[in-house]
């Protein structure tokens, strides 16, 4: 088999360090995008490193520059802002917006010269958040939320170059994520409506952070699956959350399941209201 390229973002840590070591290992070409690459892992030593952070737009042209031919982009960097609206800065807004969509936008546009010269795909990682809205999370939805309809676009846009599109849609895994979500840093009225659903989503994350998590690995395996098919489906879900999710979302009414999931959350905040 020829030898095949590809980019990956976000490679320090998680799902984009797992597919890096997993791709190499496969004998890719890898070139691994890092914000630092002098605090890059040890394990990415057979990766060729890049500094590369999505809010940078010289980072981006100078990553393209210097490739003629590429068979794979994985837009796999992201974080999550997390909170009430209300606790979000303007900066803070601008920055989720910037590192989820618009890096990734910027980064495919100047990459799709050596996408279709090697008749290349795209695989954006996205997230259960893509195709649900979850409370505390409303910037990080919609990004995730814009990503999906990106890549729906471009999908089609793209197919005339010879480039294919794919989403990866993962649930609840195991990574570095929660550690590096970031939290809204406006002040919130003591007590209020906001500052208590704050609290709740707070312990909600302590409490799902001290179980075990699901094993990263099977996000890694789904993206080198869609490296290797010959046509890629538009969407990949992965996690039993994930699939849960969207067949809940088609099977129910509309409004049946806004209903269900807000009355899910309503329920974790009156739980702790009712504490001493």
């Amino acid at each position: 088999m020829a030898e095949r390229t590809v980019l990956i973002t976000g490679c320090s840590s998680g799902f984009g360090l797992g597919i890096a070591l997993a791709l190499a290992a496969r004998g890719w070409t890898v070139l691994a995008g890092v914000r630092d690459p002098a605090r890059a892992p040890a394990e990415l030593a057979s990766a060729r490193l890049l500094p590369l952070d999505l809010t940078d737009a010289a980072q981006i042209d100078a990553v393209a520059a210097g490739i003629e031919r590429l068979d794979c982009l994985i837009n796999n960097a992201g974080y999550a802002l997390n909170g009430p609206l209300a606790s979000y800065s303007a900066a803070q807004m601008q920055q989720q917006m910037q590192v989820n969509v618009l890096g990734p936008a910027l980064l495919t546009q100047q990459l799709q010269p050596a996408l279709a010269a090697a008749r290349g795909r795209v695989i954006n990682v996205s997230s259960l958040a893509g195709e649900l809205g979850l409370p505390m999370n409303s910037l990080y939805c919609a990004s995730k939320f814009a990503l999906e309809g990106l890549s729906e676009s471009l999908r089609h846009e793209l197919r005339p170059h010879g480039v294919q599109v794919a989403l990866v849609e993962p649930g609840g895994f195991r990574t570095r994520f929660a550690a590096n979500m970031v939290w809204g840093e406006r002040p919130l009225a003591v007590a209020g409506p906001d500052a208590l659903q704050l609290a709740a989503y707070r312990e909600l994350q302590a409490k799902m952070l001290a179980g075990p998590g699901n094993d990263p690995a099977a996000v890694v395996d789904a993206v080198v699956r869609l490296t290797e098919l010959a046509r890629m489906p538009l969407r990949t879900r992965v996690g039993s959350d994930a699939r849960s999710a969207r067949r809940l979302k088609r099977w129910l009414p509309e409004g049946a399941f806004a209903a269900l999931i807000g009355a899910l959350f309503r329920r974790r905040l009156a739980s702790r209201r009712s504490r001493p």
